[in-house]
């Protein structure tokens, strides 16, 4: 057909549909004809009305053409999802900025905290994280009564070259001047971890002048003060009142000091992880109240986590000790994906579709009589998170940015499924490498067996990567009789 042809063809569909004769109309009527679609009044109407409200009708009427190509269902909701992940807008950014602000922003509901750890739990804005949590990781590791000797000199030794505490400062130091500085301080939230862990030094602190007669009387007094009892009756039992009292060394008074720290962040740290109110930043305000120091040393401590990345092993950017602990914070909270280890990437990429949500239909269809057992832990993933945000009070920039982000994700699941004997599948998640954040995209065609599970031996896989100096890269592979090719293209050309 010629352009005046075709032109005029255009004009009398448009006209045989009743719709007004106006630019948006026009070229959705051609990119039809063109493209040899099926036309009815409704799906023009429909499609018309959608490719407005977008108002990018460039990247609109291919998602126009999928949909019916695919024979998905001729829904907005089908529209919305595709022309979203069509867009191309980076997932692992829209995460990463959905997290900022929900932090930022003042959703300040169950949800939002729910969403904020579903998030954190896929590394999205992992140089964020390691700024936000390395310092508390470091902390925590000094503490933790698991640690070994070895691992609790390594963290305190990464507190000193963070300048969290002032170098050179030994530990037995350190604590004994959170024991001489305790009477100074005010202004603690009462029956909090920090308001224990404030009590006693403030017993240890009488003890080194003579409030006690012994260490047992002190361990006493603490332990009732830990057990929530009054701090005032705890002090002097009346038992040993009258007994003679004196100094007590400051060598037998830190590992009390000890103690009552490690008390402190393990409450703080089981508070949070119930969903109560977080301490364990305010209690590292306690140990140094130097704000800038503080924020300094959450700095220093996020660059010695990301070149513990990016260094060899044998690197002399920190001892053995320190290493020890550094990969130990990487490996618990920031775990990359092992692609040299085949079951490996396998069990890490179905655990992120399950976070991400993409299996919340399937759990629902399959979810045996009422059964409900295992299905809220299907509701504490992203989408159907996400759902629920959209149902609160929150205000409209993070509506819209969980709007997109459930559009991405309900993409994956439209564009993942069975045509025929083929069985398609499309999945994008945010992927760390080292310090770089991209978007793994993994898209697999392949037939399926009798018994309808996909044919490993015949089937073939794409992978995109946005690589820092590579940039756009796809790796083809494909599989036909077991025998497999590889191909990996970018703009640099492609290479078997």
């Amino acid at each position: 057909m010629n352009v005046s042809g075709l032109k005029g063809t255009v004009a009398q569909l448009i006209a045989h549909l009743g719709i007004k004769p106006e630019p948006a109309a026009t070229k959705l009527a051609e990119y039809l004809l063109t493209n040899r679609l099926p036309i009815t009044k409704e799906t023009f109407r429909s499609a018309l009305q959608w490719l407005k409200a977008a108002d990018a009708a460039v990247v609109g009427l291919p998602v126009i053409k999928t949909m019916f190509i695919q024979q998905l269902p001729f829904v907005k909701g089908v529209f919305d999802a595709l022309f979203t992940q069509s867009k191309g807008e980076p997932f692992h950014k829209l995460l990463s900025g959905f997290r900022q602000q929900l932090q930022d922003g003042g959703a300040v509901t169950g949800t939002a905290s729910k969403l904020k750890e579903v998030l954190d739990s896929l590394h999205v804005a992992k140089q964020n994280q390691l700024q936000q949590i390395g310092l508390q990781k470091l902390v925590t590791t000094w503490l933790n009564s698991d640690s070994t000797p070895e691992m609790k000199s390594g963290a305190f030794s990464l507190l000193q070259k963070t300048g969290f505490v002032p170098k050179g400062m030994t530990e037995s130091v350190f604590l004994e001047s959170l024991v001489d500085g305790a009477e100074v301080r005010s202004g603690i939230p009462e029956n909090s971890a920090i308001d224990k862990l404030h009590q006693g030094l403030q017993l240890l602190s009488e003890a080194k002048g003579g409030a006690f007669a012994h260490v047992e009387e002190i361990e006493m007094a603490i332990n009732r003060i830990l057990n929530s009892h009054d701090h005032e009756k705890a002090k002097l039992p009346i038992d040993i009142h009258s007994m003679q009292r004196k100094n007590i060394s400051a060598e037998k008074l830190t590992p009390l000091a000890f103690h009552l720290l490690q008390n402190a962040f393990a409450e703080a740290i089981a508070t949070k992880a119930v969903g109560g109110k977080i301490e364990v930043n305010d209690l590292i305000g306690y140990l140094n109240m130097d704000t800038e120091q503080v924020a300094e040393s959450k700095g220093k401590e996020a660059e010695l986590l990301f070149k513990s990345l990016n260094e060899p092993p044998e690197a002399q950017y920190a001892r053995i000790n320190e290493k020890l602990v550094l990969s130990h914070v990487l490996a618990a909270d920031f775990q990359s994906i092992d692609f040299t280890n085949g079951p490996s990437v396998a069990h890490q990429l179905k655990e992120m579709t399950k976070v991400l949500g993409l299996q919340l239909e399937h759990a629902l269809i399959n979810l045996p009589g009422d059964d409900m057992a295992d299905f809220p832990n299907d509701l504490e993933t992203l989408k159907p998170l996400l759902l629920k945000l959209l149902n609160e009070q929150i205000p409209a920039a993070i509506k819209e940015m969980a709007e997109q982000i459930l559009n991405r994700i309900t993409a994956q699941q439209i564009l993942s499924q069975e045509n025929g004997p083929i069985q398609n599948l499309l999945l994008t998640l945010p992927l760390n490498l080292g310090s770089t954040q991209t978007d793994l995209t993994l898209q697999w065609s392949g037939r399926k067996t009798k018994e309808g599970k996909i044919d490993p031996d015949y089937c073939r896989v794409l992978f995109y990567l946005e690589l820092g100096r590579l940039e756009e890269t796809v790796i083809d592979m494909q599989v036909q009789n077991r025998i497999i090719k590889v191909t990996v293209i970018n703009g640099r050309g492609a290479s078997p």
